[in-house]
């Protein structure tokens, strides 16, 4: 008797366990970019507060990569980068970003020269 209320209280606990935290992101995303050109991801707003990995590798050419809030981008073509929450450049780095909870948001790339760019994007 006991154990089964015991199973029965593990079981109504991972239940409710199982709908914490942020919907998992797992993305790969390639691009072959002019110079001077952007592409940008929208991932789903999510109720819970969520650190984003960015992993990026370019070649030949530089890129600029950046998380925004969805509120600071006035134009996805034309990104400020000095209003991200956090920006990267180079060829190749990684870097993490925290999204507030309930906030849309956009991982944009832009290249500084002709290349080909590989995004990861994930969160915890």
């Amino acid at each position: 008797m006991i154990a089964r209320s015991f199973l029965l209280l593990l079981a109504v606990a991972l239940v409710t366990l199982s709908g914490c935290g942020p919907a998992r992101l797992d993305e790969t995303k390639t691009y072959s970019l002019e110079m001077g050109e952007a592409r940008a991801i929208s991932p789903p707003a999510q109720s819970k507060l969520q650190t984003i990995t960015v992993d990026y590798e370019a070649a030949p050419g530089d890129v600029t990569v950046g998380v925004f809030k969805a509120a600071d981008v006035k134009d996805l073509a034309f990104p400020q980068f000095n209003k991200a929450i956090k920006a990267d450049s180079g060829k190749k780095g990684s870097f993490a970003a925290e999204v507030p909870e309930n906030t849309e948001y956009h991982i944009i790339v832009e290249a500084k020269g002709k290349t080909d760019v590989k995004l990861h994007i994930r969160n915890r």
